[in-house]
């Protein structure tokens, strides 16, 4: 049974479709597809792995409409998927200075080496490339994509943090269809998140509000297991300490609702109640 299609894998297909039309950025596009996947001091022709067919055909695309030249083509396998070895002779062009190349080479270099978390679980998007990527920084730069750089396993990785950065880029790079679904799926992400802190702090308020009621009855019952009645204290403490015992888990609300007094000063008169227990040391 086929495995279904990471976002990443969709966010390519998509990528893989999308055709420069000057020769400036196919120019820019295949270089930074090349210096992405090409091993370090490979000599010409270069020898290219490349996991995907739509990306190996890119490269083929990309290379025939730039003046290129493709000698072969094999198609190995691996575990999980198919694999595609290109002998290529790269053109000279490698694109120009102008913003379309930059979208161009940002395209090139994650369809090469690009991975992407599924907006529903995580914003993060990175591309690991051998020395240094220094095409892939000169581009994002120009496109005004922050990218940050770190070293893993003998590879710069470039990588972007944060659902805005990440949805720009996509946009930039063509994949349009990517956009909307990352959008969609960051909404509803976003949604739950609001929907578990909302969940969250109730049942924090709830636990707070049970706590703050178990104390007032023990202090209560403490106070009339001195006097059975209560009758040391003034009526108003008294009436408040009757409802409490009489509605243990009530809120502040409802007592003041039942007791046709403020929620304020059903609140202060709990506290009252509590701070004459205490000083009475009965309670710990």
């Amino acid at each position: 049974m086929r495995a279904k299609p990471s976002f990443s894998d969709e966010v390519k297909a998509e990528l893989a479709n999308v055709d420069p039309a000057k020769p400036c950025c196919q120019e820019a596009e295949l270089a930074a597809m090349v210096e992405a996947l090409a091993r370090t001091g490979d000599a010409a022709p270069l020898t290219l792995r490349i996991p995907r067919n739509a990306v190996a055909r890119k490269v083929v695309h990309l290379a025939k409409l730039a003046g290129g030249r493709v000698e072969t083509v094999r198609k190995g396998s691996t575990e999980k998927r198919p694999t595609y070895r290109l002998r290529l002779t790269r053109p000279a062009g490698r694109g120009s200075a102008d913003a379309c190349c930059a979208r161009a080479i940002l395209r090139g270099s994650f369809l090469a080496r690009g991975v992407l978390g599924n907006p529903a679980n995580a914003y993060h998007l990175e591309m690991a490339v051998p020395d240094g990527g220094a095409l892939l920084a000169a581009g994002a730069a120009r496109a005004g994509v922050g990218l940050k750089r770190t070293r893993r396993r003998g590879r710069s990785v470039y990588y972007l943090k944060g659902a805005e950065a990440i949805s720009r880029m996509l946009g930039l790079m063509g994949a349009n269809r990517a956009v909307m679904r990352y959008e969609h799926d960051r909404i509803l992400r976003d949604m739950r998140s609001q929907a578990n802190r909302r969940a969250n702090s109730e049942t924090a308020n709830l636990d707070k509000r049970l706590r703050a009621a178990l104390q007032q009855r023990a202090a209560v019952r403490r106070l009339k297991a001195r006097d059975r009645r209560l009758q040391s204290l003034p009526p108003a403490l008294r009436d408040v300490a009757e409802l409490r015992l009489a509605h243990p888990r009530a809120s502040l609300r409802e007592l003041a609702e039942l007791s046709a007094l403020s929620k304020s000063a059903v609140a202060n008169r709990l506290r009252r109640l509590v701070a004459q227990a205490n000083r009475n040391g009965l309670i710990d």
